[in-house]
C-alpha cells in the first residue's frame, strides 16, 4: 500500500514537473510572438510616420500644413472615461481624453506627442504638439482646444524639426503671461544646439523671438559620437523672476558633460533680462525631469542613463558651488553595445560608484530603466514628488508613475511606489495647490487629469 502511495506521489511530482516545462515553453513561445508582434506594430507606425512626413514636406513646398487640412481651427479630444479610481492614488479621481488631431511624435512608441502648461491662475491650459502647433481651453473643457497661430514656421525652418522623432519642441514654460518653448536647433550644416523661443502669451497670435540658444552647437561629425535624441534634456522652470533653469542632454558626446566650457550635459541658470547662462550643475546625460523648490532651496532632477541607469538627483543649496553628477565617468547603468572602441570606453567607463570619484552619489537610480521624465512635487513640504514612466515594459515598471517621498532633509529616498497606466508618461504639470494633475500621455495621444477628492 506504502509503495503505491509512494508511486503515485512520484507520478504526480513528474506529471508537474512536465507542466512546468511544458507551460513554460509555450509561454516562452508567447513572450517571442508577443515581441515580434509589437516589434511589427513599432514599425509599422514607423513607416505610417514617414509617410505622413512625405506628405508634410509637400504641402509645405505650397505653404500648406497637414495639421491644418485635419483640423485648421481646434485641436479636438475625445472623453475616454471620467472620474476612474486610480489604484494606489485612491485619493484622486482619473479621467482621459484622447485625439487624433496630434499627427507628429517624439518616439516611435507614440502616437502623438504634445507638452503642456497651466496659465491665467490655473484656470486655462496650454498645449503644444511636437511640430509646433498651440491651442488653449479652459481647463474645464478638455474635448475642445482653439489653435493659436504663430510666427514658429518663420524662426524653425530646418525640415528635421518638423518631421523627425527627435528634433521637435523638448518643453514649455509659461510664467508672468510669457510662454518659453525649447527645442533642438540648427546652427549651421550638421552642427546642432538647444534655444529657447519666447512670446507674450496670446491667444490670438503667439509672435516668438530667439531668447536664448547654447553657446555652441554639437557637430554630427564629430570624434565621440552624435545622437539628437540623447540631446534632448530642454526642461524649463522658474528659478525665481529673474531666473530660469534649464537642462540640457549631450548629444551623445560623452565628453561635453564633464567640460565647463560647454553647455551641454548640464542644468544652467538664465537670467531673463540678459540672456546670460552660468552652469549650476555638469556631469549629467539626457535630464528629462526638473523641480526647484523656492521654500527649501533645492533641485529635484531626473535624467536618462544608459541601460539600467537612469537617475533621480537632488542638489541641496544648488547655487552655493557647482556640483558634478559624475556623467559618463560614473553611471549604475551599462552601455548599450558591447562593442565600443577603447577610446569611447576610456571616456565613458561608467564606473559604479559616483562619491568615490568625487561625484554627487543619485539618491535613486533605476535597473532597468524606466525610461524617465517629468518630475511634479505634490505637497507643500516637498517631500513627496511624482515622476514619469516612458518605455516600453510593464515588467520594469515602465508605461506609468513612481511616487517617491524624501526624509526631512530631502537626500533620501524612504517609500516608493509604482503607478500602471500603461502609457508613456511623456509630461506633467500640478496646480499652485496641488489638486489637479495633468499629464499628456503619448502612447495613446492622451491628456489625463488627477483631480484630489476633497
Amino acid at each position: 500500500m506504502k509503495i503505491k502511495s509512494n508511486f503515485i506521489y512520484v507520478s504526480i511530482i513528474i506529471f508537474l514537473i512536465i507542466l512546468l516545462i511544458f507551460g513554460h515553453q509555450i509561454n516562452k513561445k508567447s513572450s517571442a510572438s508577443k515581441k515580434n508582434e509589437i516589434s511589427n506594430i513599432l514599425n509599422q507606425l514607423k513607416t505610417r510616420n514617414n509617410q505622413l512626413v512625405k506628405i508634410q514636406k509637400k504641402l509645405f513646398e505650397n505653404g500648406k500644413n497637414l495639421n491644418d487640412i485635419i483640423n485648421k481651427e481646434e485641436i479636438n479630444f475625445k472623453k475616454v472615461f471620467k472620474d476612474k479610481k486610480l489604484n494606489g492614488l485612491n485619493n484622486y479621481s482619473y479621467s482621459k481624453y484622447s485625439t487624433d488631431d496630434i499627427l507628429f511624435t517624439g518616439n516611435r512608441g507614440a502616437i502623438g506627442t504634445a507638452f503642456i502648461d497651466f496659465y491665467d491662475n490655473d484656470k486655462n491650459l496650454l498645449i503644444a504638439t511636437y511640430d509646433g502647433i498651440f491651442a488653449y481651453t479652459d481647463l474645464n473643457n478638455l474635448e475642445k482646444f482653439k489653435k493659436i497661430n504663430s510666427n514658429i514656421n518663420s524662426l524653425i525652418n530646418y525640415e528635421r524639426f518638423y518631421f523627425h522623432e527627435h528634433y521637435g519642441i523638448k518643453d514649455i514654460h509659461i510664467n508672468n503671461k510669457k510662454l518659453y518653448v525649447s527645442y533642438i536647433g540648427k546652427r549651421k550644416d550638421n552642427c546642432y544646439d538647444l534655444k529657447i523661443i519666447s512670446a507674450v502669451l496670446n491667444e490670438i497670435f503667439l509672435n516668438f523671438e530667439l531668447f536664448y540658444q547654447t553657446s555652441n552647437c554639437v557637430d554630427e561629425n564629430n570624434n565621440h559620437g552624435f545622437w539628437a535624441h540623447q540631446g534632448a534634456g530642454g526642461r524649463i522652470v522658474n528659478l525665481d523672476d529673474a531666473n530660469l533653469l534649464f537642462t540640457t542632454g549631450d548629444f551623445r558626446n560623452r565628453p561635453l558633460s564633464q567640460n565647463i566650457k560647454s553647455d551641454f550635459g548640464k542644468i544652467l541658470k538664465i537670467n531673463i533680462q540678459n540672456k546670460k547662462s552660468e552652469v549650476v550643475s555638469l556631469g549629467h546625460r539626457n535630464p528629462q525631469g526638473l523641480y526647484y523648490s523656492k521654500t527649501f532651496d533645492f533641485i529635484l532632477s531626473t535624467e536618462h542613463g544608459p541601460k539600467g541607469g537612469d537617475e533621480i538627483n537632488i542638489n541641496n543649496e544648488p547655487f552655493s558651488k557647482i556640483k558634478n553628477f559624475g556623467w559618463p565617468i560614473s553611471s549604475y547603468g551599462e552601455h548599450y553595445k558591447k562593442n565600443y572602441s577603447k577610446k569611447i570606453l576610456n571616456e565613458a567607463p561608467l564606473n559604479k560608484s559616483h562619491k568615490k570619484f568625487g561625484f554627487e552619489e543619485p539618491i535613486k537610480y533605476f535597473d532597468p530603466s524606466i525610461g524617465i521624465s517629468q518630475t511634479i512635487s505634490l505637497n507643500e513640504a516637498d517631500t513627496e514628488f511624482l515622476i514619469g514612466a516612458m518605455g516600453n515594459e510593464i515588467v520594469e515598471q515602465d508605461l506609468g508613475l513612481h511616487y517617491i517621498k524624501l526624509n526631512e532633509k530631502r537626500d533620501k529616498v524612504i517609500d516608493h511606489d509604482y503607478f500602471l497606466l500603461n502609457e508613456r508618461v511623456r509630461d506633467m504639470v500640478v496646480s499652485k495647490d496641488k489638486k489637479i494633475i495633468l499629464i499628456f500621455l503619448e502612447s495613446t495621444s492622451s491628456i489625463s487629469i488627477l483631480r484630489k477628492k476633497s
